[in-house]
């Protein structure tokens, strides 16, 4: 598979779209530092030497697909980092230690000329030394005292992103999973902020077979709701 590798770039995303049209098939772009990474609904994202920071294309994906994909790329990340910590995922597109964000997932699409591009984009805090205080963060180096092979790492990402990618008749049973093992915010108080910028609290449930939060106060899409923040 194609890769780009880059020293310092403002995000992998910005990148990989940049030169998508260009290229034919699935590609990488990696870079040690990104100077202005961005979350859902451009979020700023803290991204300095040191972690593993991402783009993922897979070429000609099927439209139908793109929203679970969010939930799908998240169960992949949090399986990979089960290594190292007991890692739950944070609907809908974090990764947490003890509600700590360790990862993020961004996932945005490219419809053209008949034909989709999803951009699949993974911060992974890997060998991240500290953080600015207003950020509850925490990386792999911090929680278990031992650097991490960004190269290696990449490798086994890649691969579970490409497995649960590929999961189609079982999904639903991954779900249940989610629910009953990994869910970080299921039967706890949590404040929802939406698109709007408008807040509710409400107790989360579950994650339903579509990838959306279902909540004691109403069933959330993830494309509805700007962020989630545990009580």
């Amino acid at each position: 598979m194609l890769k780009f590798k880059l020293n310092k770039v403002t995000s992998t995303q910005d990148f990989a779209e940049a030169v998508s049209s260009m290229l034919y098939e699935d590609f990488l772009v990696v870079a040690e530092e990104q100077t202005k990474a961005r979350g859902r609904y451009k979020r700023a994202w803290y991204s300095p030497k040191g972690g593993l920071w991402l783009t993922y294309v897979k070429k000609n994906f099927n439209v139908e697909e793109i929203l679970i994909s969010t939930l799908k790329v998240s169960l992949a990340v949090r399986e990979v980092l089960s290594s190292f910590f007991d890692a739950k995922i944070r609907w809908p597109n974090d990764v947490v230690v003890d509600d700590k964000k360790v990862s993020g997932i961004l996932i945005e699409a490219i419809y053209s000329g008949g034909s989709t591009d999803m951009f699949v984009g993974v911060g992974i805090n890997t060998n991240v030394k500290e953080f600015p205080p207003d950020i509850k963060a925490t990386s792999i180096l911090l929680e278990t005292e031992k650097e991490v092979d960004n190269e290696k790492l990449l490798d086994d990402v890649i691969s579970k992103i490409d497995y649960y990618l590929s999961i189609k008749e079982d999904f639903e049973k991954i779900v249940e999973e989610i629910n009953s093992k990994y869910l970080s915010i299921k039967d706890r108080k949590v404040s929802i902020t939406k698109k709007d910028e408008s807040k509710v609290e409400c107790t989360a449930l579950f994650v339903d077979k579509f990838g959306r939060l279902v909540t004691d106060c109403g069933i959330f899409e993830v494309e509805d709701v700007l962020r989630v923040e545990s009580k």
